[in-house]
Protein backbone atom coordinates (compact mmCIF):
# COMPACT_ATOMS: atom_id res chain seq x y z
CA UNK A 1 0.00 0.00 0.00
CA UNK A 2 1.60 3.26 -1.10
CA UNK A 3 -1.03 5.79 -0.04
CA UNK A 4 -2.72 5.69 3.32
CA UNK A 5 -3.56 7.78 6.34
CA UNK A 6 -1.89 8.13 9.71
CA UNK A 7 -3.64 8.52 13.08
CA UNK A 8 -1.89 11.31 15.01
CA UNK A 9 -3.10 13.10 18.14
CA UNK A 10 -6.60 11.72 17.66
CA UNK A 11 -6.96 12.64 13.97
CA UNK A 12 -6.21 11.02 10.62
CA UNK A 13 -3.70 12.79 8.36
CA UNK A 14 -2.50 12.11 4.82
CA UNK A 15 0.39 9.67 4.67
CA UNK A 16 2.44 8.22 1.80
CA UNK A 17 3.54 4.99 3.52
CA UNK A 18 1.79 2.74 5.99
CA UNK A 19 3.64 0.85 8.74
CA UNK A 20 2.34 -1.71 11.29
CA UNK A 21 3.42 0.70 14.06
CA UNK A 22 0.88 3.24 12.78
CA UNK A 23 -1.88 0.65 12.93
CA UNK A 24 -0.87 -0.36 16.44
CA UNK A 25 -0.92 3.27 17.55
CA UNK A 26 -4.46 3.59 16.27
CA UNK A 27 -5.78 0.39 17.84
CA UNK A 28 -4.06 0.59 21.23
CA UNK A 29 -5.80 1.97 24.31
CA UNK A 30 -4.66 5.57 24.56
CA UNK A 31 -4.53 6.22 28.29
CA UNK A 32 -3.50 9.36 30.13
CA UNK A 33 0.18 9.36 31.06
CA UNK A 34 0.59 9.83 34.81
CA UNK A 35 3.52 11.65 36.37
CA UNK A 36 4.29 8.96 38.94
CA UNK A 37 4.84 6.11 36.48
CA UNK A 38 8.56 6.90 36.03
CA UNK A 39 9.06 6.82 39.80
CA UNK A 40 7.54 3.34 40.22
CA UNK A 41 8.47 1.57 36.96
CA UNK A 42 12.14 2.28 37.58
CA UNK A 43 14.92 -0.29 37.12
CA UNK A 44 16.08 0.21 40.71
CA UNK A 45 12.67 -0.72 42.15
CA UNK A 46 12.01 -4.43 42.71
CA UNK A 47 8.93 -5.81 40.90
CA UNK A 48 7.17 -6.76 44.15
CA UNK A 49 7.78 -3.23 45.40
CA UNK A 50 6.52 -1.80 42.11
CA UNK A 51 3.18 -3.58 42.45
CA UNK A 52 2.49 -2.20 45.95
CA UNK A 53 3.75 1.20 44.76
CA UNK A 54 1.30 1.09 41.87
CA UNK A 55 -1.55 0.33 44.27
CA UNK A 56 -0.35 3.14 46.54
CA UNK A 57 -0.24 5.66 43.69
CA UNK A 58 -3.78 4.69 42.66
CA UNK A 59 -5.04 5.02 46.23
CA UNK A 60 -6.06 1.36 45.95
CA UNK A 61 -4.44 -0.08 49.09
CA UNK A 62 -7.25 -1.25 51.35
CA UNK A 63 -6.41 0.46 54.58
CA UNK A 64 -9.07 0.40 57.31
CA UNK A 65 -10.52 3.78 56.43
CA UNK A 66 -11.36 2.43 52.96
CA UNK A 67 -12.90 -0.74 54.40
CA UNK A 68 -15.04 1.40 56.68
CA UNK A 69 -16.17 3.45 53.68
CA UNK A 70 -17.40 0.20 52.09
CA UNK A 71 -19.72 -0.27 55.07
CA UNK A 72 -17.70 -2.87 56.98
CA UNK A 73 -17.96 -2.74 60.75
CA UNK A 74 -14.36 -3.04 61.98
CA UNK A 75 -12.05 -1.58 64.59
CA UNK A 76 -10.26 1.29 62.82
CA UNK A 77 -7.07 1.29 64.94
CA UNK A 78 -3.68 0.92 63.22
CA UNK A 79 -2.29 -2.62 63.29
CA UNK A 80 1.26 -1.29 63.69
CA UNK A 81 0.96 1.21 66.52
CA UNK A 82 -2.63 0.80 67.79
CA UNK A 83 -2.60 4.51 68.62
CA UNK A 84 -4.62 6.07 65.80
CA UNK A 85 -7.11 5.29 63.06
CA UNK A 86 -5.52 3.49 60.11
CA UNK A 87 -5.40 5.38 56.81
CA UNK A 88 -2.84 5.70 54.04
CA UNK A 89 -1.62 9.03 55.43
CA UNK A 90 -1.30 7.60 58.92
CA UNK A 91 0.32 4.33 57.86
CA UNK A 92 3.15 5.88 55.84
CA UNK A 93 3.46 9.32 57.42
CA UNK A 94 2.33 9.44 61.05
CA UNK A 95 2.54 5.91 62.45
CA UNK A 96 5.24 5.62 65.14
CA UNK A 97 6.42 2.25 63.76
CA UNK A 98 6.72 3.61 60.22
CA UNK A 99 8.56 6.68 61.44
CA UNK A 100 11.09 4.43 63.16
CA UNK A 101 11.71 2.65 59.84
CA UNK A 102 12.13 5.99 58.03
CA UNK A 103 14.46 7.32 60.73
CA UNK A 104 16.48 4.10 60.64
CA UNK A 105 16.98 4.41 56.88
CA UNK A 106 17.95 8.07 57.24
CA UNK A 107 20.49 7.33 59.96
CA UNK A 108 22.04 4.36 58.16
CA UNK A 109 22.35 6.04 54.77
CA UNK A 110 22.49 9.76 55.65
CA UNK A 111 19.56 10.32 53.28
CA UNK A 112 16.44 12.34 54.10
CA UNK A 113 13.36 10.19 53.53
CA UNK A 114 9.72 11.28 53.41
CA UNK A 115 7.63 11.87 56.47
CA UNK A 116 5.00 13.24 54.08
CA UNK A 117 3.10 11.72 51.15
CA UNK A 118 5.51 9.60 49.09
CA UNK A 119 4.53 10.77 45.60
CA UNK A 120 5.09 14.40 46.60
CA UNK A 121 8.50 13.42 47.95
CA UNK A 122 9.41 11.78 44.62
CA UNK A 123 8.77 15.06 42.79
CA UNK A 124 11.51 16.73 44.87
CA UNK A 125 14.31 14.23 44.23
CA UNK A 126 17.66 15.67 43.15
CA UNK A 127 20.95 14.15 42.00
CA UNK A 128 22.00 12.02 39.06
CA UNK A 129 19.72 9.51 37.35
CA UNK A 130 21.46 6.73 39.27
CA UNK A 131 21.11 8.48 42.62
CA UNK A 132 17.42 9.22 42.04
CA UNK A 133 16.86 5.58 41.08
CA UNK A 134 18.47 4.34 44.30
CA UNK A 135 16.33 6.75 46.33
CA UNK A 136 13.25 5.37 44.59
CA UNK A 137 14.33 1.79 45.21
CA UNK A 138 14.69 2.55 48.91
CA UNK A 139 11.46 4.49 49.36
CA UNK A 140 9.25 1.99 47.51
CA UNK A 141 10.96 -0.77 49.44
CA UNK A 142 9.93 1.09 52.58
CA UNK A 143 6.31 1.37 51.37
CA UNK A 144 6.25 -2.36 50.55
CA UNK A 145 7.72 -3.57 53.82
CA UNK A 146 5.53 -1.36 56.00
CA UNK A 147 2.45 -2.73 54.23
CA UNK A 148 3.79 -6.28 54.56
CA UNK A 149 4.36 -5.80 58.29
CA UNK A 150 0.89 -4.36 58.67
CA UNK A 151 -0.57 -7.49 57.08
CA UNK A 152 1.59 -9.85 59.16
CA UNK A 153 0.48 -8.06 62.29
CA UNK A 154 -3.14 -8.48 61.22
CA UNK A 155 -2.88 -12.14 60.19
CA UNK A 156 -0.21 -13.56 62.49
CA UNK A 157 0.25 -11.06 65.29
CA UNK A 158 3.91 -10.72 64.24
CA UNK A 159 5.71 -7.39 64.09
CA UNK A 160 9.38 -7.27 63.15
CA UNK A 161 11.68 -4.75 64.77
CA UNK A 162 12.03 -1.57 62.65
CA UNK A 163 15.82 -1.91 62.47
CA UNK A 164 15.43 -5.36 60.88
CA UNK A 165 13.08 -3.92 58.26
CA UNK A 166 15.67 -1.22 57.54
CA UNK A 167 18.35 -3.89 56.97
CA UNK A 168 16.06 -5.86 54.64
CA UNK A 169 15.30 -2.80 52.52
CA UNK A 170 18.96 -1.88 52.22
CA UNK A 171 20.04 -5.43 51.32
CA UNK A 172 17.37 -5.67 48.61
CA UNK A 173 18.50 -2.40 47.05
CA UNK A 174 22.17 -3.43 47.29
CA UNK A 175 21.34 -6.66 45.45
CA UNK A 176 19.59 -4.64 42.75
CA UNK A 177 22.62 -2.38 42.41
CA UNK A 178 24.99 -5.35 42.09
CA UNK A 179 22.97 -6.50 39.08
CA UNK A 180 23.77 -3.30 37.20
CA UNK A 181 26.34 -3.02 34.41
CA UNK A 182 28.97 -0.96 36.19
CA UNK A 183 30.65 -0.03 32.91
CA UNK A 184 27.67 2.29 32.43
CA UNK A 185 27.99 3.94 35.86
CA UNK A 186 30.08 7.08 36.32
CA UNK A 187 32.82 7.43 38.91
CA UNK A 188 30.72 10.11 40.63
CA UNK A 189 27.89 7.61 41.12
CA UNK A 190 30.27 4.87 42.25
CA UNK A 191 31.77 7.21 44.83
CA UNK A 192 28.27 8.13 46.00
CA UNK A 193 27.23 4.48 46.31
CA UNK A 194 30.37 3.69 48.29
CA UNK A 195 29.82 6.67 50.59
CA UNK A 196 26.39 5.22 51.44
CA UNK A 197 27.89 1.71 51.79
CA UNK A 198 25.50 0.48 49.12
CA UNK A 199 28.27 -0.94 46.96
CA UNK A 200 31.73 -2.28 47.78
CA UNK A 201 34.32 -2.55 45.02
CA UNK A 202 35.64 -6.09 44.62
CA UNK A 203 39.36 -6.52 45.27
Amino acid sequence: MTHSSCYTDGTWTAQTKYTPAMGYEWFRDRKRVVSWSKWIWNEHVLPKHQFVGWLYAHGAIRTKDKLLSYGLEIDDSCFLCNQAAESSDHLWCDCIYSRQVVQGLSQRLKIVFPVTEVINWCTQLTGTVMQKGVHLGLVWGMVYHIWQQRNKSRMEGILMRPEKIVSQIIEEVKARIRGRDFKMITKMDLDWLQSKELYVLET
